[in-house]
């Protein structure tokens, strides 16, 4: 990546890029359509070099590099949303608004906008001519061949100004002004500006070398070299007489015979004439490449009208921001939204938020996408005199910065620990105040010319600060009503369970009275003891779930319950009382594979009882006649340094449809086939993981369903020391 000079780089932290205004309303226009399509989106984009910029800048920043390659103005509209696209054009266009009032910066770019139209025109056609894989690339890469001019004109106005106009309308002259004023040029802030999008391609070079000699770029890569011949054949069709052997040469560049590269001169200029007609652009008899410099004259005060137009314009610039925040359906993406309006509107990047945890007199940040994970562990403690900026700002309410003059002294360790992770040489701290009350602080990693600049905008900084804090405020308080009112539900729900468990409770101690009385007047040689002792524990298995009902599931140890038990007997014994009612009356086989012998299992009864019935449950349900459910066990399966035993059911029917797979374990809802809770799996799931245990599912269609469920393995007691004997003497021979 370019590295620019420390003033420079400072100067170009805030990106500030005039937009002509018929372009800012025309995409301003659009993007409030219900109808507007990402196409006709990215075509409006596609036509003004300053609105490419800021929406490439926007679309590769740290909250959406995790979305994959951003190649194209399409993919970078799609990722951004509507609701970002809007945000940016209301900035831009409320800017504009008011950039042509006194004291705005001066500036023709008529010319310059058309050069960047021309330029990118003829780019794109040079790349299709000869057939190069992204033409696409080539019109950004056009577009954008002189945004370095824009970058230097918007962040050192006072020196870049002159010098454009010291060098009239000629780009071979301004080049050697700006290497000797500035130590770097404007192509190579264009390539800077690139870099920092990390795009996989040679985009950043071809804005670099466009004004190297051809004998530099004759062997360069073919988008450089398409970029190169456009923005000479586009000096050399303003000439009166172009030359002939200049536009020979140019075509070899890019294998181009000097007559077809006319021709696409010819037709690029038609179709700028047409755009620049559309963006309002207005036409000129020799206009100049570059952005004419024309100071303008000192405004004579007027305060109450200044303040005014502060109020208005603050007013408009951060409405988006208010439907961003709107939206927003959590504290982290609420934050985020905030960090990429800021960038947006004030060109800071990375912007951190060092919120206030109730009472606690520390300032702490929220983990957001794309920020320096260090940043979760930093804390500015408000008790101590050495909380810097951040503190200063957090307990006096007012807007500090590192850079600030006076008895504070050196930097506080936390100032410097939170510029040094975003890479800034100091912070700006905005207080975040929502009905006296400071929430956090607002932190924008800064150099020094960017701070002086933001601190002219400080009211439109502190608006921007207090709306996301009383929208922040608005959150939190929801957030507690609803706790409250799930409290308040639980509270309810716990009530009416204890009231069911006791209602239950009468009919079930009433039916095991009648089940012993039953027992007991049965006749002499009816086998019948086995059957009701069946009904007597489900009765009591039925009541101890119910009383679970009113009681707060109980905690299980890492390592699985305390009570053990022999899988392989459970497993029989289920199968002994319920092969017959579930499986053999619906024509189904029940096969049981038990490893023997098998260690030791932690679990209780009723929870493996309600595991296996619910999973047996099912399969006799969803199989057909002449199916197989097979029930086997196995131990010592190793997963994440514990032993486990496994217990898996398998069958061979259908398998489960890919919707339900990806659901599996969730209630169903509304979705529940008629007659059922659509609760089975979910209970087993629960019931599982309060085991210690674990469950996964494998279905093929056609090739049947398997559950494998593991439970914690009691661990083998260890052997007992044994006493070594004392060694005997050797026998003599």
């Amino acid at each position: 990546m370019l590295n620019l000079p420390r003033p420079t780089l400072e100067a170009l932290e805030s990106l500030d890029l005039p937009t002509p205004p018929g372009a800012a309303l025309a995409f301003l226009q659009a993007v409030t359509r219900d109808d507007v399509s990402m196409a006709e989106l990215a075509e409006l984009v596609r036509r003004e070099p300053a609105l490419a910029a800021r929406v490439l800048t926007v679309a590769n920043s740290a909250a959406f590099q995790t979305r994959g390659e951003l190649r194209s103005l399409l993919q970078c509209l799609q990722v951004l949303g509507v609701r970002t696209l809007h945000s940016i054009a209301a900035s831009i266009a409320v800017r504009e608004a008011f950039a042509g009032l006194p004291g705005a910066r001066a500036g023709d770019f008529d010319g310059f906008w058309r050069h960047a139209l021309m330029v990118a025109e003829l780019a794109q056609a040079i790349a299709v001519a000869t057939e190069q894989a992204e033409p696409e690339e080539a019109y950004l890469a056009g577009l954008l061949h002189d945004v370095g001019e824009l970058l230097l004109l918007g962040g050192l106005p006072a020196t870049y100004g002159p010098l454009l106009a010291e060098a009239g309308s000629t780009e071979t002259a301004l080049v050697p002004l700006e290497r000797a004023a500035l130590s770097t040029d404007h192509a190579a802030v264009g390539a800077w500006l690139v870099d920092r999008w990390q795009l996989p391609s040679f985009m950043a070079d071809a804005l670099l070398f466009h004004h190297h000699s051809p004998e530099d770029v004759a062997l360069a890569d073919p988008l450089t070299r398409a970029l190169w011949v456009a923005h000479a054949c586009d000096a050399l069709a303003a000439d009166a007489a172009p030359d002939a052997a200049a536009f020979e040469s140019a075509g070899h560049l890019v294998g181009l015979p000097a007559m077809q590269l006319a021709r696409l001169v010819g037709q690029a200029q038609a179709d700028v004439a047409t755009l620049a007609s559309a963006l309002g652009v207005k036409a000129t008899t020799a206009p100049s490449p570059l952005p004419l410099w024309r100071p303008a004259p000192p405004a004579a005060p007027d305060l109450p009208r200044d303040k005014l137009r502060d109020t208005l314009s603050a007013m408009a610039t951060l409405q988006p921001l208010q439907n961003e925040l709107a939206a927003a359906d959590s504290e982290p993406q609420l934050l985020n939204a905030a960090r990429e309006s800021a960038r947006i509107l004030f060109g800071v990047r990375d912007v951190v938020f060092l919120l206030r945890s109730g009472a606690e007199a520390v300032l702490s940040a929220l983990s957001l996408p794309g920020q320096p994970p260090q940043l979760q562990r930093l804390q500015v403690n408000l008790q101590t005199a050495a909380s810097g900026a951040c503190g200063r700002a957090a307990l006096a309410g007012r807007t500090c910065s590192t850079f600030e003059s006076g008895p504070s002294g050196p930097l506080a360790v936390s100032d410097l620990q939170l510029a040094r992770a975003l890479g800034s040489e100091g912070l700006l701290c905005v207080p975040m105040a929502a009905g006296g009350v400071v929430l956090g602080v607002m932190a924008c990693p800064v150099g020094r010319q960017q701070a002086e600049r933001l601190e002219q905008r400080l009211a439109l900084l502190g608006s921007f600060a207090g709306l996301l804090a009383g929208h922040l405020q608005q959150w939190r308080a929801q957030r507690e009503r609803d706790r409250e009112l799930e409290a308040a539900t639980a509270d309810r729900l716990r009530e009416r369970e204890r009231q069911v468990v006791h209602e239950v409770g009468n009919p079930l101690g009433i039916i095991k009275n009648y089940l012993t009385l039953v027992r007991r007047k049965l006749p002499e040689g009816v086998q019948l003891g086995e059957e009701l002792q069946v009904l007597h524990e489900e009765i009591d298995r039925v009541a101890r779930i119910v009383r679970q009902l009113g009681e707060p599931p109980p905690a299980v140890a890492p390592g699985g319950p305390a009570e053990t038990l022999d899988l392989n007997s459970s497993v029989e014994g289920l199968r002994a009382l319920y092969a017959e009612p579930l499986f053999g009356r619906a024509g189904i086989e029940l096969v049981l594979e038990l490893q023997q012998p098998l260690a030791a299992t932690r679990a209780d009864r009723d929870s493996l009882r309600q595991i296996v019935l619910n999973l047996w449950k099912n399969a006799a349900e969803a199989l057909p006649p002449g199916a197989r459910v097979t029930t086997s066990t196995a131990d010592h399966i190793h997963r994440d340094g514990r032993l486990y035993t496994q217990l898996c059911i398998a069958d061979n029917g259908p398998g489960l449809p890919g919707d339900v797979m990806v659901a599996l374990f969730q209630p169903l809802g509304r979705t529940r086939r008629e007659g059922h809770t659509g609760l089975g799996l979910s209970i087993v799931h629960g019931l599982v993981a309060r085991l210690g245990g674990d469950i996964a599912c494998q279905s093929l269609p056609g090739r049947g369903t398997r559950f494998f469920i593991l439970l914690p393995q009691q661990p083998a007691p260890r052997p007992a020391a044994v006493a070594s004997s004392p060694a005997l003497p050797p026998v003599a021979p």
